[in-house]
């Protein structure tokens, strides 16, 4: 008998839905009044004054972010940290369900602070107090580009068209010489709004690794084994802003301009102990590497917006035009000291520089104007440029020179452009909701590697189809099952050949030949709500082909690269639960977990065995109300060991802890932050092939305290209905 396969039972599933609509439209019996439009249980919710920590549906989760303490003097990257099923690593870099394949929105449209390149830094950097609410969508519908095979995290910032004029103003200090100032303004006097804000932020890196890897000398043939240890030190100052005008010309129509920028400075430095042991456990070599490393990084975007309502608000018609330009340069001071065998000091300059221009036009229109539906229909084009500078001057041992390393020293260049057209319908019937949709994508993508001369062209399309569907059980009870196929392409670093340098013993370079990965992701879930309790549990499977993921070897006695190659299949699956709950008074408890299956079957790379894992992540957050005034607040997060192609990645865990309290007039607040209360947090990753293993620590520094001030001017009582904040859950 033949094993079922996941694709028979989301239609066995399926089928047991839609017969379960039909049954239960066929009772005769009286049914409570059926919501308007069941295709979401929860419809816009106006909160004017206590705002839900989460308000969740099958496939968006919306957490509010104004309860979580490091919002007052974090960043994003610290928020995100506490947002179920979502993973930060130390430097920034984001996974979602353990993948890190994510696509992350700003107010729902891509930023140019957020691409790929910056993303980590920006994170680890934006004042987190900008940000109204993080919304987790993990199935989005045909409208969204499909990039990202785990799904979206939209980061909603905080807007206020309150009549009149409001502002805040803030400021923090931290351990370590760490500290923030920010305040931003808004004024509406009728037709016109103005905003402006500005924020800047003084960091401290400390950071610490050891690399312990014994190995089979591909030379000799017997083993040996190296060890680096790196203490480093860095100084990030970054400062972001935005302003923006809206012009209401009339009832029907509204023009804004709004632009974003972002600058950062980053002076790093760091010595770098390496020593290379033979066969017999002896030092053969033994030396220092000093670095002097003085960054910059800059973004800016501009994005202009009409809108036109014909007729009110049944049907729609927006434009936006997007302006972005990234830049960024690091370079790179090596003075190297040999303490065996002796040798006379060299030096080293590696210049990184990246420059990635685009811009995007997206016309949308939708209809509402028949009961019970809605249909939306898009184009949405982009054009994304990238150039990569890399320049690699080595000593010259015999005259001193400094002359150029042709193995690194390239230029790259990329154009990628996507033209799109999506479409999706919704219609209720009864109990049950449905909706559908398809976007179709052409794709032109260009690469030149410059310095070798070799350029290529691809061209392909892809149509992404997407399926939502919703069953109200009961008033409180809804059953969603959902599907949508997914993508993740490579960028300019997956696909410049040219090798990259990490330190003496790791280059990594791309893969011209790397394929785009393609996801089919599967979910179904239920979602209790009643009061202030909510339990939500979902089932999810992932269905991956041509994964990326990195290879190791080695390309000399002591060097190892690592390249981008896609495994033949990937798969995971898993459940994802949440609760949230008062349990006494003034005790808030918020949960999650997921626990997952994840295998991978890279026999296209010569590994004959299919591994396979479980793994799971917890979270658990508190918030205790000590008085109307003052607030505590204890969150933890532990993710357990992740399995890679070539190893695993060991547990994780960290714990946060805040303090809150508002003056009597509402307009001063002080708050008191401590990160990674246990001084826990670390990321250790292990290596374990034949004739290699490789053990890799990376910490950070010890427990960071923040210490804020927040004071707020203005029109800050009674918002008007229009600064009330409607959370559109819809599919």
């Amino acid at each position: 008998m033949a094993r079922p396969t996941i694709k028979s039972w989301v239609a066995g599933l399926l089928a047991a839905l839609l017969c379960a609509a039909h049954g239960r439209a066929q009772q005769s019996q009286p049914q409570a009044p059926a919501p308007q439009d069941p295709t979401v249980r929860m419809s816009p919710v106006d909160v004017t004054a206590t705002k839900e920590t989460q308000l969740n549906s099958i496939d968006r989760k919306i957490y509010n972010v104004g309860k979580d303490l490091q919002a007052s003097t974090g960043s994003a990257a610290d928020i995100l940290q506490n947002i179920p099923s979502v993973e930060v690593d130390l430097d920034g870099n984001i996974s979602l369900r353990g993948d890190s394949s994510v696509q992350i929105l700003v107010d729902g449209k891509s930023s140019a602070l957020l691409s790929s390149s910056s993303r980590a830094d920006v994170l680890t950097q934006m004042p987190a107090d900008s940000i109204e609410r993080i919304e987790v969508i993990t199935n989005p519908s045909a409208r969204y580009k499909p990039d990202g095979s785990a799904g979206i995290i939209n980061i909603v910032l905080k807007r206020n068209r309150t009549p009149g004029y409001s502002g805040s103003v803030k400021a923090t200090a931290g351990s370590q010489r760490r500290y923030g100032l920010g305040g931003g303004v808004s004024m509406n006097p009728g037709r016109i709004s103005l905003s402006g804000n500005y924020s800047l932020r003084q960091d401290d890196r400390p950071r610490s690794s050891t690399d312990q890897r014994n190995y089979t000398n591909p030379t000799t043939g017997l083993p040996a084994s190296t060890r680096s240890r790196v203490v480093e030190e860095s100084r990030p100052f970054f400062q972001i802003g935005k302003v923006g005008a809206e012009l209401k010309a009339g009832r029907s129509d509204t023009l804004s301009e709004v632009l974003d920028f972002s600058y950062r400075t980053f002076d790093r430095h760091s010595l770098e102990r390496d020593t290379i042991s033979n066969n017999l456990g002896a030092v053969t070599t033994d030396y220092e590497r000093y670095r002097y490393d003085p960054e910059n990084e800059g973004d800016v975007q501009s994005t202009t917006s009409y809108s036109h309502a014909f007729g009110g608000e049944d049907r729609m018609l927006t434009a936006d035009l997007q302006f972005e330009h990234h830049a960024e340069t690091e370079r790179n001071h090596y003075t190297n000291t040999y303490v065996a065998p002796a040798s006379s000091p060299t030096t080293e300059f590696i210049r990184v520089g990246a420059n990635e221009p685009s811009s995007e036009l997206s016309v949308n229109y939708v209809d509402k104007s028949r009961s019970k539906s809605r249909l939306e229909l898009g184009f949405d084009g982009t054009d994304d440029k990238s150039t990569q500078d890399h320049l690699d001057l080595v000593e010259d041992p015999a005259t001193g020179a400094m002359v150029s390393n042709p193995q690194v020293t390239n230029r790259f260049y990329m154009d990628q452009a996507v033209g799109a057209l999506y479409a999706t319908y919704r219609r209720a019937w009864g109990h049950l909701g449905v909706q559908v949709g398809g976007r179709f994508e052409a794709v032109r993508l260009k690469t030149d590697q410059i310095t070798s001369g070799i350029a290529a062209e691809q061209r392909y399309n892809t149509l992404y189809p997407s399926l939502h569907l919703a069953y109200d059980l009961s008033d409180t009870g809804q059953l969603q099952l959902n599907y949508s196929k997914r993508t993740r392409r490579p960028e300019g670093d997956d696909l410049n050949p040219y090798p990259r340098y990490q330190d003496p013993y790791n280059l990594s370079a791309g893969n011209p030949y790397l394929r785009p990965e393609e996801t089919d992701s599967f979910e179904t879930g239920y979602q209790y709500k009643n009061g202030d309790t909510t339990y939500l549990g979902t089932l999810f499977y992932r269905e991956s082909r041509d994964s990326f993921t990195w290879v190791s070897q080695y390309v000399s006695s002591t060097t190892l690269l690592s390249t981008q190659e896609n495994l033949g299949r990937s798969g995971s699956g898993g459940l994802e639960l949440a609760a949230s709950a008062s349990p006494v008074e003034k005790l808030t408890v918020n949960a999650s977990g997921d626990i997952y299956y994840n295998e991978i079957d890279a026999s296209n790379l010569g590994y004959s065995q299919r591994q396979s894992t479980i793994a799971w992540s917890a979270k658990v957050s508190a918030d205790y109300a000590l008085s109307k005034q003052s607030l505590f607040q204890l969150n933890t997060n532990y993710t357990a060991k992740r399995l890679t192609p070539q190893g695993y990645r060991e547990p994780t865990f960290v714990a946060n802890f805040g303090f809150k309290h508002t003056f009597r007039d509402k307009k001063l607040a002080v708050v008191v932050t401590v990160s990674d209360l246990f001084n826990s947090l670390k990321n250790e990753r292990k290596l374990d092939v034949p004739g290699l293993h490789d053990d890799y620590v990376w910490r950070r520094s010890s427990r960071i305290v923040y210490v804020g001030l927040v004071y707020r001017f203005g029109a800050s009582k009674g918002a008007s209905k229009e600064e009330q904040l409607p959370y559109d859950n819809q599919l």
